[in-house]
């Protein structure tokens, strides 16, 4: 059933607040992994915040002829390096590649702003350049991430691998998205664009956070280290990475 838009925005509020409520139960049962369970917390509480604004037409705005969810956006530009956060703390490849991963995913994101609120040729060339960026977050992260990691366990690293394939996979119907979109060509409608990011951000975000309590049992060779993400030499790996 399509529905309008503020209604599927009010399903993501549902669906991504009910998502964060095992995060938070395993927060307060499991205190020793707590920054593993607050990160996974946030990145589904964030979406559904956003999702509420935008369910109550706060911050969205008319550009181009179409509609510019401003929470929409600032979501992403918080919970994509929360969801990368998480695999780093996994594999612990070092400061400098999570740096460089933060960086391409946040270029990618407003190379896709600046395109909707450009036209033309202009607004597809930035498009083009945001699909560049993905390419290069997609290659980091299927060969650079695992090729520089420093797994403590071999159960570690199958959560790992768990969770960058359904990350990579899904973030990869985004741009698809945005061509079909009003934004792009205008070959969805506005509440059916709607209605498929709702459903890939639950997917993205949920099923993230899902995978990885069903994977908590990796996290306890990690307690005491949990954050520390110099594991291994950041000098090490791509010659393209190293000083």
């Amino acid at each position: 059933m399509i529905l309008p838009t503020e209604l599927w925005a009010a399903v993501g509020v549902v669906a991504l607040t009910a998502g964060t409520l095992p995060s938070l139960y395993f927060a307060v049962t499991e205190p020793e992994n707590r920054q593993y369970y607050g990160i996974l917390a946030a990145i589904t509480g964030i979406a559904a915040v956003a999702y509420a604004l935008t369910s109550q037409g706060i911050g969205t705005i008319p550009v181009n002829g179409v509609n510019f969810y401003i929470p929409r956006y600032v979501d992403w530009l918080l919970t994509t390096p929360l969801l990368i956060l998480y695999m780093t703390l996994l594999c612990k490849p070092g400061k400098r590649l999570y740096g460089l991963l933060i960086g391409v995913d946040v270029a990618l994101i407003l190379f896709g702003v600046a395109a909707i609120f450009t036209t033309g040729g202009l607004s597809l060339a930035l498009f083009g350049a945001g699909s560049a960026a993905y390419l290069v977050l997609a290659y980091l992260l299927v060969s650079e991430l695992p090729a520089r990691a420093s797994f403590e366990t071999d159960r570690v690293e199958i959560v790992f691998s768990k969770l960058r394939n359904v990350t990579v996979v899904l973030w990869t119907a985004y741009p698809i998205v945005w061509l079909l979109a009003p934004v792009g060509f205008g070959f969805l409608l506005p509440n059916t664009e709607m209605m498929v990011i709702v459903y890939l951000d639950i997917i993205t975000k949920v099923g993230f956070a899902i995978l990885a309590l069903m994977g908590r049992d990796a996290l306890s060779p990690l307690q005491n280290d949990a954050l520390a993400m110099d594991a291994g030499d950041d000098t090490a790996g791509s010659p393209a990475l190293a000083d």
